[in-house]
């Protein structure tokens, strides 16, 4: 039976561009080669997302093991060289039949299950398995034209969501209700559905929903703001809190296009906002305009985080609560955006990776207040000659229902 497509695939030159760039690291690395197990590198790399291993030597044609689906991986993926497999015991036969041998072989250690590792161990006695975390990340941070078009599609539709916010708050509604609306629309937009983080067990859903001081409240997430949830069991989106007039609504939410994400945060207010919070608020808009103006190639993020901390931040003694209330409180000002929310290069002390023009990154300036809850901003940046352009489109400010 044929299934007509539709939706777009990825552009075969972007695979093999991208495939380019993952050999050259190889070889420079000297490794005969590298397996992609992870869903994500799946993807970067083949443009499909199925059950098996990519096998990326460091010279000549990948090749794609696949368990479930060969049919669809088939339709989805440029890649000349598919085998079908029903263990890890396959691969050396059929990478011995390319004429591939196999001394040196690079893997993701931040995805890859202990048990996991033993069968690859098993299957390849003698080869030495070296981390290649960092090098599948550093490829990724630089984005192509084609990757940068949706991101800035996903800011467009994430800007439309937010547009519509307004009309969903009402007196007396709970958290979870309002998280509920915003995520229905999400979904009609073609939002994609799934949050993905770098951490293998960080779950995320749909976004961050919190009135008042509930965005102060403890979590575990990787962001600075705080929310309830429904239970313990499910700590995510939001809670029973009803709005009260005049609280705080801390929105921040990833909108995910194509696979690749924009993120954005927003503050409204059900009437009026207590001055300190306006204060707070605009600060956080200052501050973002400074690290903003310096996301240029060559700027080093953890040079631009010690200098914007030291003529923004600390002058106004705003160091207390900043970027999360209490233990939410995180050493960072912003983060790379991609196909996962979290990616690197993140704008802190101890990232010295310079900037590159087309990284994209998410500025997130943020300030806890007591009695309030979380004001402050989030859009997502590219990092150009000029300096960071906005990528989630709208306006800064506290918006007033």
């Amino acid at each position: 039976m044929t299934y007509p497509l539709t939706y777009d695939l990825v552009p075969p030159e972007e695979i093999y561009g991208r495939i380019s760039r993952l050999q050259q690291k190889l070889t420079e690395a000297e490794l005969s080669g590298a397996l992609i197990l992870d869903g994500i590198n799946m993807f970067y790399y083949t443009g499909t997302i199925q059950m098996g291993i990519l096998f990326v030597p460091a010279h000549l044609e990948p090749v794609l093991f696949i368990r479930r689906s060969f049919d669809r991986a088939k339709r989805e993926t440029p890649l000349k060289a598919l085998a079908r497999m029903k263990s890890f015991g396959d691969l050396p036969g059929v990478l011995k039949g390319y004429g591939y041998r196999l001394k040196r072989i690079g893997v993701d250690e931040t995805t890859l299950r202990v048990s996991v590792q033993k069968k690859l161990a098993k299957a390849f006695p003698g080869a030495f398995f070296e981390d290649i975390s960092s090098i599948l990340s550093e490829i990724r941070t630089v984005k192509s034209d084609y990757e940068i078009g949706l991101i800035r599609e996903a800011g467009r539709r994430h800007k439309a969501i937010f547009d519509c916010i307004p009309g969903m708050i009402h007196e007396g509604m709970t958290e979870w209700e309002l998280g509920s609306a915003i995520h229905a629309e999400m979904l009609k937009l073609g939002y994609t559905g799934i949050g993905r983080f770098s951490g293998s067990d960080t779950e995320f859903f749909a976004g961050i929903v919190s009135f008042g001081e509930s965005s102060n409240f403890p979590t575990a997430s990787l962001g600075p703001g705080g929310l309830v949830g429904l239970c313990p069991a499910f700590p995510l989106l939001g809670g029973a809190r009803r709005l009260k007039k005049d609280d705080i609504i801390f929105i921040d939410t990833g909108f995910a296009y194509g696979g690749y994400y924009s993120d954005m945060t927003r503050i409204y207010c059900l009437g009026r906002p207590p001055q300190a919070a306006v204060d707070a608020h605009n600060i956080c808009l200052e501050i973002q305009e400074a690290v903003r103006s310096r996301l240029r190639p060559g700027a080093i993020p953890s040079e631009i985080f010690e200098e914007v901390y030291k003529t923004q931040v600390v002058p106004r003694r705003f160091e207390e609560n900043f970027m999360g209330f209490g233990s939410n409180q995180l050493p960072f000002l912003g983060h790379g955006v991609g196909l996962i929310i979290d990616e690197v290069p993140v704008i802190a002390r101890k990232t010295h990776l310079p900037l590159r023009k087309n990284m994209v990154i998410a500025l997130e300036p943020k300030k806890g207040i007591k009695g309030t809850g979380l004001v402050g901003i989030e859009n997502t940046f590219l990092v150009t000659e000029q300096g960071g352009e906005k990528l989630t489109p709208g306006p800064d400010n506290i918006i007033i229902v």
